[in-house]
C-alpha cells in the first residue's frame, strides 16, 4: 500500500514539473497555476496520511462500495490511487513525450 501512495505522489509530482517545463519554453508559464497544483499535491499528501492513520485504527470499517465491491478505507484508498496513477502517469508521459519533441502516439489505456 506504501508503494502505491508513494507511487501516486511521485506521478503528482512529475506532471507538475513536467508541465512546468512546457509552459516555461511555451512562455505561457502562470505562477498561480503552479502554486494551485503544488497546493493540491501538498493537500493530497496531507490528507492521504491522516486517511492511512485512520485506516490503519479502524481496519473493519466497510465505508464505501466501489464497482459493486465493498471497500474499508485501505481499499477504497488503494483502488482509487491505482486509478490515480493511471490518470496522472498518462499525462506525464505525454508532456514528457511533447518535451522531448517526439511523433511517438501515446493513447491511453
Amino acid at each position: 500500500m506504501i508503494k502505491i501512495i508513494i507511487g501516486l505522489i511521485c506521478v503528482m509530482i512529475s506532471n507538475i514539473l513536467l508541465g512546468t517545463s512546457i509552459a516555461k519554453l511555451k512562455k505561457e508559464f502562470s505562477k498561480k497555476k503552479f502554486w494551485n497544483g503544488f497546493f493540491k499535491c501538498l493537500l493530497v499528501i496531507v490528507s492521504v496520511c491522516l486517511m492511512y492513520l485512520c485506516s490503519y485504527l479502524n481496519p473493519t470499517i466497510m465505508i464505501a462500495n466501489i464497482n459493486d465491491q465493498e471497500v474499508n478505507l485501505m481499499s477504497g484508498i488503494e483502488i482509487i490511487f491505482i486509478s490515480g496513477i493511471v490518470y496522472y502517469g498518462f499525462q506525464s508521459l505525454v508532456k514528457l513525450k511533447d518535451l522531448l519533441k517526439l511523433n511517438d502516439d501515446v493513447k491511453e489505456k
